[in-house]
């Protein structure tokens, strides 16, 4: 039991050396580079997660089967030698926990860097490039969690690398969904991947998709105005549970939605 308990700490002390090694900050990168490393990071900080929860378990045993010994009168000198090395035991697993939490706080404190380079950037290109147009509202009233951003990502059917073109925000099934600005529905119904579909012109240029509806409640040609319910969500198309995916078009090209609309 014991030898299979270090050979646990010892995979988990060598994986994460393997990982550290590789949580190199650079700034210097465009923007794919970037998303790639937030994906990296994503992974690393959930393989730190589950190693410090093992560990944690690990310690909890042992600090318990110390008290127990400890409560002990009379022991053997080989026995207390026995209990010395387990003390040390546990001091090096304190250690590592503490080590591997410093870990976890800067790949989050560089991932946070790498989405506040991204967003900068992006704000920058929209200003050179005088892009306008008005902020809308959150299309879904009490739902604001974000499940998958919009950027390069692992695509959660297909496995492979891709560019996510919107922003997914789960919610119940048949929750609301609401258009984000006034504006002309200029189609509505199934398309491959999407699902239900709808698609809304704005007075001001931009457009925006939602994607993956349970049942869309308007149809092409449609007025809309800013709130107003346009479909329900669902898990229609390539999907993997109930959510809206959001995108916003600005002169024809996807920009992050989250620029887009007012959280």
């Amino acid at each position: 039991m014991i030898k299979n308990r270090k050979k646990i700490i010892m995979s988990i002390i060598l994986s994460l050396s393997f990982l550290s090694y590789f949580n190199v900050k650079c700034y210097a990168l465009n923007e794919e580079d970037k998303l790639d490393k937030l994906i990296f990071n994503k992974n690393i900080q959930k393989k730190l997660q589950s190693n410090i929860k093992e560990l944690s378990n690990i310690l909890e045993i042992k600090k318990n089967k110390d008290s127990e010994i400890v409560s002990v009168s009379f022991v053997e000198n080989n026995y207390m030698s026995k209990i010395d090395n387990e003390k040390a035991e546990v001091i090096q697993i304190e250690d590592r926990i503490k080590n591997l939490n410093k870990e976890l706080e800067d790949s989050i404190i560089d991932s946070v860097r790498l989405e506040k380079s991204i967003e900068e950037e992006k704000v920058s290109v929209l200003e050179e490039n005088n892009i306008e147009f008005v902020k809308g509202c959150w299309p879904l009233e009490s739902y604001k969690d974000i499940s998958s951003p919009y950027g390069y990502r692992i695509h959660p059917i297909s496995k492979v690398k891709d560019f996510h073109r919107g922003i997914d925000i789960p919610a119940p099934k048949n929750t609301e969904i609401l258009s984000s600005d006034d504006g002309i529905v200029v189609f509505s119904g199934m398309q491959n991947g999407y699902g239900n579909v709808v698609k809304i012109k704005h007075f001001d240029g931009k457009k925006t998709v939602y994607a993956h509806n349970t049942l869309n409640l308007v149809s092409e040609g449609d007025v809309v105005k800013k709130g107003q319910v346009i479909g329900k969500v669902g898990s229609t198309g390539d999907s993997t549970g109930n959510h809206v995916h959001f995108e916003s078009i600005v002169n024809d090209k996807n920009i992050n939605p989250i620029y887009s609309i007012n959280k």
